[in-house]
């Protein structure tokens, strides 16, 4: 259980900091037109809500689950691997500079190990507890 809670906050963190990078690189970047830079915007910020919802989870106050019992962290999981293998499939094959394509593989890479780790050790602890259903607990185990 403390190694999830502990592959939970670094998942919160790694996700914050690649995507408030990332907010600020749009920011900062004169040449994408409104539409572009207010689509990369809202994609970072889906990232971050959901990495604020797997604090939750991590704090122990998702409807009061314990953790390995919610899907929160398994949504969290395969939006991550999705979005990193389509995104970074299409920027490997996109006229990008080597630079920027080793970055973007790096970060790929390092997102999907963790994100595939976390689902791992999150099933494995739903199963050992019995657990793994957003099904409310029953009135005498409250």
């Amino acid at each position: 259980m403390r190694g999830l809670t502990r592959l939970l906050w670094v998942a919160v963190a790694w996700t914050a900091v690649v995507w408030v990078g990332r907010i600020r690189n749009v920011v900062g970047d004169d040449d994408l037109s409104g539409g572009a830079g207010a689509w990369r915007i809202v994609v970072a910020v889906v990232f971050l809500l959901l990495a604020a919802l797997l604090a939750t989870v991590a704090l122990g106050r998702w409807h009061r689950r314990p953790l390995g019992s919610t899907r929160l962290v398994a949504i969290f999981c395969l939006w991550t691997i999705v979005f990193w293998v389509v995104r970074g499939g299409g920027l490997l094959f996109a006229d990008h500079d080597a630079g920027f394509k080793v970055v973007h593989t790096v970060l790929a890479i390092a997102s999907i190990g963790l994100a595939a780790a976390l689902y791992r050790v999150d099933q494995r602890v739903a199963s050992a507890s019995g657990g793994g259903s957003d099904a409310p607990a029953p009135a005498g185990d409250r």
